[in-house]
């Protein structure tokens, strides 16, 4: 046994001081300072301006060059990183755009100190340019840059752009790119991953009908327009109900007049405004610590007016606790605009943010993490927006809102209780959206990876979510006080300034006296999955002590609590920092007695741990209030202190077992588990049995090129036939957003048909890889079956080896229109007139992959492969029969098809047409064979629920004796559908969905 751990004590490590690090590498940062001059014309959407830039060089380096950004570009065609990511990220609304949707900025002409100068353009992207210097720029120098320049305001697809006449101007002027003691960070502009500029002071000039109301950076210089908000806010103050607000969202007409409004200030790093003639105007304001005030603006239009009204006390909250537990707020004001963004739920830019209601926290608060301690958020977002998650859920915790986080749903009781979260704090819930996608091997670090190569989902979940949990752990160990310690020390030292991981990490090190490499590099730059267990207890009259044992593969630091019965927390003990090494991977805590009923690592939630069951072990006796089993609708998650079971009502009917009424049950689908099940009983009121789906999957997550494997085993009945396959699957490779994605699984599928006393055994080995985007996607797909079957009164067995193989591609030609193309070709190896077969207008479906209505053939209306497809083997979509009998063309040799489908432009139909080759002998009436190769359909098809419910109605096609229909009733007969069930699994849809 292991030396029991008692009174360890992190033995003090030497660090650099702050004076140190400078002394060994000295800060510096450019300085860039703004004269603008702009006027908006409403009616062409164009902005008309020159600019005026004090660029100082404060490196030591002598500068021959400015990269700028020129982010208007960013909208003009579909070949710049904007219009790329808006693909991958699945958006087709920016590529089908019009050019009067585009924006664009030209009219350029630079000059520095009054010398022209030339910009030479990225070759790959048209928002960035480097800006030659007409003579080099000496370290401690200035220059003075200008140019004119014109901006199209595009639609909005994203953060800049306008709608109708309501205005949302940002990233609008070229500016600089932020050059530092790493080098010059030129970016072009994307939708995720946001932005790094220069501090400096801001002088701007904005001209525009004087019936519009601005919401901009800096503080407005104009006494009349000042008044005029006074006066505007006056008067929306007297409004208490919706209906005084109304509804009216129409534009009024554009003042013939115009005003030119001023904004001034120093200290920001860009410059935005927001621009609407609708704007409700509502003011108030805080008074910080130091006895500063700070004034408060909300502008909004009569959209969710209510909503708005309650979001000025959201502005307040977020600048006094803000100030209060990172630092004061160093600004005059602070302004939350209601603006038509297609980026999110909203977006900030120094001392205005356009935002919804619900995230006006944390877009204020941004004022701080991205607008005073400006960190570089295309390489490491997590130090914007985690952080500030961080401190907004804080501030949401402290002010008792509801809005954006599970608070709602734990305040209702009745919700709360109804899916077995009552009980549990915030903490617990924010975890579950990185153990949803961890648990899948889906996981990023926090930190590490540039914000454009996170998953589309997983950039809220992994640099917004984990890095606020993380961060609220690593709290709960030092201490909140501590913790808020080192966060003022940390905005006190770097704020107007552009600090890195490093940087945060080495103000907290030296505040806290710690190091600190296990959790700011271990746990933040990796996506290793803790767990931590109590291994072994003693207990006396007076004490419980016990072994923490660290199951992670680093360093770990653990709560652990005593709780009563009731299963309250009683006393809460850290460990020290753990180390998986054979001699220091169990440290002893004692705990007092009394009281005690069970031990529970980390009882409040607050690590980052998958595993929550075993989590407890008992003191002594049967725990009253514990491992309570409760069943619960849908979905629930995984708890320390009880047993969940989730089940779900189920219908179901064919033509043989008629209707079916059952129940699902199952661990919940949120986090998968180690190990996962699904029992789904279903009872046949016609045949009077019971049948149903029972499947048990072992997850594991590889730490090698693999990303999930799944060893399943899954049991079916229905139809009087039963199903047994077990499998296994590998899914890879590591990352699934970025490049095709492979699966391969081995099965043996069982089956036995009670009523045809027979049984086949089919082994498979299947590849898939799938690719694509928003506007394109291929996949291929190839199977190898060794087949074998046997029927009770036969002797001996039949056996074949089937290889299938089929890609695919499609294609968008339009915002909602597509085009797809299929190639398929099969060819038995190995048959022996076995009676296996392929078929040209869909596959016997040896494996029961497909859930036909008609499996039997008892009904006309769905008799399965006649009039139910399942879009497989030849895929198609007319039935192809044997001189009209019940059987179609089918292939025991080799079969080869072509299959297209278009949608049509203006309709929600699309049409079909399937080419398809094989080599057989069919048997004729008149007892001759004749040899036919080449079958050809074509026709339309009706999407009921499109990919899931279509009919198939061939108009032409070797189907017919003359190509075409000869009879209304001919052409009836050879309507078709296909119903793709598993589109509705939810399980799969949750996988899916989490893997964008």
């Amino acid at each position: 046994m292991k030396k029991l751990f008692a009174g360890l004590v992190l033995a003090a490590l030497p660090y650099l001081t702050f004076a140190q690090q400078k002394a060994a590498r000295p800060y510096w940062q450019q300085e860039a300072n703004y004269s603008i001059d702009v006027t908006l014309d409403d009616k062409q959407h164009l902005l008309t301006g020159t600019e005026e830039i004090q660029y100082t060089n404060n490196s030591p380096d002598k500068l021959t060059f400015i990269w700028f950004h020129l982010w208007p570009n960013a909208y003009k065609d579909n070949t710049t990183a904007f219009a790329k990511q808006q693909l991958r990220n699945g958006s087709r609304k920016f590529q089908f755009a019009s050019a009067s949707q585009r924006g664009s900025i030209d009219q350029l002409d630079f000059e520095v100190d009054g010398q022209a100068a030339q910009l030479a353009y990225d070759p790959a992207n048209p928002d960035m340019a480097r800006l030659i210097l007409p003579q080099p720029l000496a370290p401690g120098a200035k220059a003075t840059i200008s140019t004119p320049f014109r901006v199209k305001i595009p639609a909005s697809f994203s953060r800049f752009g306008h709608v109708n006449q309501s205005y949302q101007i940002t990233q609008w002027y070229p500016k600089p790119a932020v050059y530092d003691a790493k080098g010059w960070h030129q970016m072009p502009y994307l939708d995720q991953g946001e932005f790094f500029s220069e501090f400096g002071s801001f002088d701007v000039r904005i001209t525009l009908p004087a019936n519009y109301t601005v919401g901009a950076t800096g503080v407005l210089q104009n006494p009349d327009e000042q008044q005029r908000l006074d006066q505007l806010a006056a008067a929306t103050a007297l409004k208490k109900t919706a209906a005084d607000f109304g509804t009216d969202l129409s534009f009024p007409v554009s003042a013939p007049e115009t005003k030119t409004l001023r904004y001034q200030q120093d200290r920001v790093h860009d410059f935005a405004w927001f621009a609407d003639k609708r704007f409700n105007v509502l003011k108030s304001g805080v008074t910080l610590p130091s006895g500063r005030a700070v004034t408060s603006w909300v502008l909004f239009t009569n959209a969710d007016a209510l909503k708005w009204v309650k979001g000025l006390q959201d502005v307040n909250d977020a600048l006094t606790y803000y100030s209060q537990w990172v630092g004061e707020y160093p600004y005059s004001a602070a302004t939350a605009v209601d603006g038509a963004l297609s980026a999110g739920s909203g977006m900030e830019y120094p001392m205005v943010t356009v935002t919804m209601p619900s995230a006006i926290i944390h877009e204020v608060g941004h004022n701080w993490f991205y607008g005073i301690l400006a960190s570089n958020e295309r390489d490491f977002a997590w130090l914007d927006e985690g952080v500030n998650s961080y401190v907004e859920n804080r501030v949401k915790a402290q002010t008792d809102s509801l809005a954006g986080d599970f608070s709602g749903i734990l305040k209702s009781k009745a919700v709360a209780g109804l899916v077995g979260i009552d009980g549990l704090n915030a903490s617990a819930l924010n975890q579950l959206p990185y153990q949803a996608v961890a648990s899948r091997g889906l996981d990023q670090p926090v930190s590490g990876p540039p914000s454009a190569a996170y998953g589309k989902l997983n950039y809220g979940l992994i640099v917004y979510s984990k890095t606020a949990s993380l961060l609220r752990y690593l709290a709960g160990y030092l201490g909140q006080d501590t913790f808020d310690k080192a966060m003022h020390t940390y905005y006190e030292r770097w704020q107007f300034r552009h600090p890195y991981p490093e940087d945060m990490q080495a103000v907290f090190e030296e505040s806290t006296g710690q190091k600190l490499d296990w959790f700011f590099k271990d746990m933040l730059q990796t996506t290793g999955q803790y767990n931590a267990a109590v291994s072994q207890m003693q207990v006396s009259d007076s004490q419980v002590k016990v072994l923490i044992r660290n199951d992670s593969p680093g360093l770990f630091a653990v709560p652990v609590s005593t709780v009563d019965a009731q299963g309250k927390i009683l006393e809460t003990q850290w460990t020290p920092v753990i180390s998986t090494d054979d001699e220091e991977d169990e440290v002893q805590l004692n705990f007092r007695r009394a009281g005690a009923a069970a031990v529970v690592v980390d009882a409040a939630y607050l690590t980052p741990q998958l595993n929550r069951r075993d989590d407890r072990m008992k003191v002594d006796g049967v725990l009253r209030g514990f491992e309570k089993l409760q069943i619960k609708p849908l979905a629930s998650i995984e708890r320390w202190d009880r047993s969940t079971l989730n089940w779900a009502p189920v219908l179901g009917a064919n033509t043989s077992d008629k209707f079916m009424l059952g129940a699902a049950f199952y661990n919940s689908p949120l986090v998968t588990k180690n190990l996962n099940y699904l029992v789904m009983p279903m009872y046949s009121f016609n045949q009077k049995e019971l049948n149903g789906i029972a499947t048990v999957n072992v997850n594991v997550l590889p730490n090698g090129i693999a990303r999930q494997i799944v060893t399943g085993l899954t049991v079916q009945r229905f139809e009087r036939y039963r199903k047994v396959e077990p499998s296994i699957t590998f899914l890879l490779p590591k990352s699934a957003f970025d490049r095709p994605q492979h699966a391969i699984k081995l099965a043996n599928t069982a089956i036995k048909d009670q009523d045809l006393k027979a049984t086949s055994s089919i082994q498979s080995l299947e590849y898939t890889v799938k690719a694509g985007n928003a506007l394109q996607t291929w996949g291929a797909h190839v199977e190898l079956n060794q087949l074998t079957s046997a029927i009770e009164q036969e002797t001996g067995s039949r056996n074949a080896v089937l290889l299938r193989a089929s890609a695919d591609y499609q294609r968008y030609y339009k915002a909602k229109k597509r085009v797809s193309v299929r190639l398929f070709g099969g060819r038995f190896l190995q048959n022996n007139n076995s009676g296996f077969m392929m078929g040209l207008s869909g596959s016997p479906d040896y494996r029961r992959q497909t859930a036909f209505l008609d499996r039997q053939q008892i009904s006309n209306a769905f008799t399965a492969q006649v009039r139910q497809t399942d879009d497989q083997d030849g895929a198609f979509k007319g039935f192809m029969p044997l001189q009209n009998g019940p059987v179609g063309v089918f292939s025991r040799r080799w079969l080869t098809t072509l299959n297209l489908q278009a949608d049509l432009p203006v309709t929600r139909l699309s049409v079909f047409a399937d080419l398809g080759a094989t080599k057989e002998y069919f048997a004729l009436d008149n007892g001759k064979t004749q040899a036919q190769r080449i079958f050809y359909d074509a026709g339309l098809v009706v999407p009921v629920v499109r990919d899931v419910l279509q009919f198939y109605l061939p108009v032409a096609g070797s189907q017919y004796r003359n190509g075409f229909p000869g009879s209304g009733r001919d052409f009836a007969d050879q309507i078709r559908f296909v119903l793709k069930l598993n589109q509705f699994n939810p399980f799969r849809l949750l996988n899916e969905q989490l893997a964008q």
